[in-house]
């Protein structure tokens, strides 16, 4: 009897659909609390009303209809055939032959599909997994916590896990799951929408949009692509925008164009304004703006961006998760940056229809050092970072517009960015939240201030010209490698968009000589006081350090990235490397070994050698060989670590520390990194296992005294650190210090980085 009033249920809510009802006609939705959902898969034809103009959202499901939502949802090809219990000319025959030839449906033992009856929350969460495997490996699981999941059936136990970690299914207010509780039409509606939410198949037909005009010469609009535009003005008045000219540029997986306008009159400018737009392989746009003001008075601009086809937004901003605590560094002082504003996400419904990271606006000024040989120090000396926008929609035309203000000061630069993207900047709001509480406690090693030129970071005190506030290209925070980790870990669209511009970044450094095959070695376009008052040394200069960084950025970035141009990028530093000795840029320590000085500039003195640049440069040169074969490096590294082991124990100091520096005159001088030195010891070993090379006693020698002052002095040791301690037998040393205990809970051995750019960002 109840197959046979399921059956007949069934056949009168399918017999009763209409397929083009609009979702404003259903009167018994207006308050139910799927109703974006439901309207949403009526639009993309999922599921449908009844012609009395109701959707019924509490009725009843079968599983029939259930398996005709999912095969609409994810459009599947017909099939030859169904089940005896659904003959040609049923109503859902091609549904549901659709899903048995897709593995939706199985049948039971009798071979029957038993559509008519209700479904189960129980069977939605296998046919919902089932619907995932189609379209991918979704085989993650999460343990259940609902008080009733020992009543969930063994044939549904591992959907429910995968559909629950998936965030597909989840369980009442009373933390139950109620698996044998029936689906209703509205449930469904959410099940299936949350389906087509992760498997991105909500796809709205975008229409292109028309660029307008400008509202007048204090405006300019730039199309972005078919879908966006950006709208660029002075709010000032009597301050117009008139054309100067447009170029391009080509960066590796990215393409730069510049649009430059005088701000002023034409005949006698105060000033010149560029808009940048970077457009990344993957359809991802950055804006950047700059303001050249040489004029006095200070001018109201904004940068807005209309998202059009939209209904709504969310604004996920950094400063929910916490306060950047601006320290003091003896070093480089405070850093007056932050982090961005946060992340736009722009709507129709309830689907994300586009994404938008929006940057600050920052101020500067020029300041350079000029030299008797013609050749500059440049920096930036900062002013202000500023944060202004607005966020508005206006429902009449279906658009979402982000402003972003900009203060256009007098005898400064002025600039700002956002990240425009037609997809999630981050699929998992897990990730997104991770990475913004990172960038607030990390924020002196995470790039904030973006601009087509480049980012600009601290720079320490000891530079010329000297300024507090003094920011630069540094060649090591042009480099993305803090990203890349970040990327290859959970492939995270925002950290790739930060990878390419980071390759980007340092081609506009080396003025397109990456993108043309000629990746230079990099030269430090500031002056270090220091260098420069003991050795004459003055910008622009190499830095071995940051030119391997730079080197196995590249390196990297082509290996995760497939970018087989960039393949070799390591070997022009790695050649630089093996001439120093035939150019005279070494100390030499024996017949046989020597070490290469930290920095090179012609018509200079020879300089310093720090132990963590020398250990940094034989790793390299190793890794390099591993990657070619070629013993012109591995003779090279040979000589540095025979160099570096032939002044022991002249590296330790009386209280157990390393020196950090030694100089022509086999003098050593200057306090060690905490842990950096440590690192570069540790990692050096597992190089020397790699290529054949037996381990060095005297840098396990190193590793002991530099440790055991760590501990009694105690210096925070990073988590990484303490796992290639324990790994390669230290761990006695760390035991029963908070060192020791971070690894266990934080930390296991396929977690760390395959080279050394996450560690020096520490």
């Amino acid at each position: 009897m109840r197959k046979i009033i399921g059956s007949l249920v069934a056949f009168l809510l399918i017999f009763t659909f209409v397929f083009q009802v609009s979702a404003q006609t259903f009167r018994d939705i207006s308050n139910h609390w799927a109703k974006t959902e439901i309207e949403e898969l009526i639009e993309e034809g999922v599921i449908q009303g009844f012609n009395d103009g109701t959707f019924r959202p509490n009725a009843q499901v079968t599983r029939g209809q259930f398996l005709a939502y999912l095969v609409r949802a994810l459009d599947l090809p017909a099939g030859t055939s169904a089940f005896p219990d659904v003959p040609r000319g049923s109503l859902l025959y091609s549904e549901i032959a659709a899903a048995k030839k897709a593995g939706l449906i199985l049948g039971n033992s009798d071979g029957l599909s038993l559509i008519s009856e209700p479904i189960t929350r129980a069977d939605v969460a296998v046919m919902l997994d089932r619907a995932m495997q189609l379209k991918g490996e979704y085989m993650e699981r999460s343990s259940l916590t609902y008080t009733d999941s020992l009543t969930i059936g063994k044939y549904a136990y591992r959907a429910v896990e995968r559909m629950t970690h998936y965030g597909l299914i989840n369980g009442t207010a009373d933390n139950t799951f109620q698996p044998t509780k029936i689906a209703t039409r509205g449930e469904s509606a959410v099940f299936v929408h949350r389906l087509m939410t992760k498997l991105d198949l909500l796809g709205f037909t975008k229409n292109p949009v028309t660029l307008p005009k400008p509202a007048s010469n204090q405006e300019v609009v730039l199309r972005i692509n078919d879908y966006q535009y950006v709208k660029v003005r002075m709010n000032t008045r009597g301050v117009p925008l008139s054309y100067m000219k447009q170029t391009s540029s080509k960066n590796p997986l990215s393409t730069d164009h510049h649009y430059y306008y005088h701000m002023g009159r034409a005949s006698k400018p105060f000033g010149y304004m560029r808009v940048t737009l970077r457009k990344l392989d993957n359809g991802d746009t950055f804006v950047f703006t700059k303001f050249v003001h040489n004029g006095d008075n200070t001018y109201s601009a904004s940068v807005s961006l209309p998202f059009e086809q939209s209904t709504s937004y969310s604004l996920a901003k950094y400063n929910a998760f916490g306060t950047v605590k601006q320290t003091f560094s003896s070093t480089y002082g405070y850093d007056k940056t932050t982090h961005p504003t946060g992340i736009l996400s722009v709507k129709r419904g309830s689907t994300v229809t586009n994404e938008m990271m929006m940057g600050k606006n920052y101020i500067s000024v020029n300041r350079q050092t000029t030299y008797s040989n013609g050749q500059k120090s440049v920096l930036r000396e900062f002013i202000k970072e500023l944060e202004s926008y607005n966020v508005t929609t206006d429902p009449s035309k279906k658009t979402v517009t982000a402003k972003m203000n900009v203060s256009v000061r007098g005898k400064a630069i002025s600039e700002s960015w956002a990240l425009v993207s037609e997809k999630k900047l981050f699929e998992s709001v897990d990730n997104r939240n991770r990475w913004f509480e990172r960038t607030i406690k990390e924020y002196g090693f995470i790039n904030n201030w973006l601009t087509a030129d480049g980012a600009y970071t601290k720079l320490p005190w000891s530079i010329e010209p000297g300024y507090k506030m003094g920011y630069g290209r540094n060649i090591t925070r042009l480099q993305g490698g803090v990203y890349l980790s970040a990327y290859n870990g959970n492939k995270e669209r925002y950290y790739r968009d930060l990878v390419v511009n980071a390759l980007a970044d340092l081609n506009v450094f080396s003025n397109g000589a990456i993108a043309k095959g000629q990746t230079p070695v990099f030269k430090t376009e500031y002056t270090s006081a220091g260098l420069k008052k003991s050795y004459g040394t003055t910008a622009p200069y190499i830095d071995t350090r940051l030119n391997e960084n730079a080197a196995l950025f590249l390196k990297n970035a082509s290996e995760s990235l497939s970018i087989p141009e960039l393949a070799t990028a390591n070997l022009r530093y790695a050649d630089f490397l093996v001439q120093q000795k035939t150019t005279g840029n070494i100390i030499p320590i024996t017949a046989t070994s020597y070490l290469i000085a930290d920095y090179y500039a012609p018509g200079s003195k020879k300089t310093h050698v720090s132990l963590n640049h020398a250990l940094g440069e034989m790793r390299f040169l190793l890794e390099t060989y591993k990657q070619t074969g070629e013993t012109k490096y591995l003779k090279t590294a040979r000589e540095l670590k025979a160099g570096i082991e032939k002044l022991y124990p002249k590296w330790v100091r009386p209280n157990g520390d390393l020196w950090y520096q030694v100089n022509g005159s086999l003098v050593f001088a200057g306090d060690d990194y905490d842990t950096l030195t440590l690192a570069d010891l540790l990692m050096s070993q597992n190089a020397f296992a790699e290529n054949g090379i037996p381990r060095s006693e005297i840098f396990d020698k190193m590793i002991v005294s530099k440790t055991k002052y760590a501990v009694k002095n105690k210096v925070k040791i990073s988590a990484q650190i303490s796992l290639l301690l324990q790994e390669q037998g230290f761990g006695n040393l760390i035991k029963g210090t908070s060192a020791a205990s971070s690894t266990s809970n934080q930390f296991n051995p396929d977690d760390l980085p395959k080279d050394t750019l996450d560690l020096l960002a520490q």
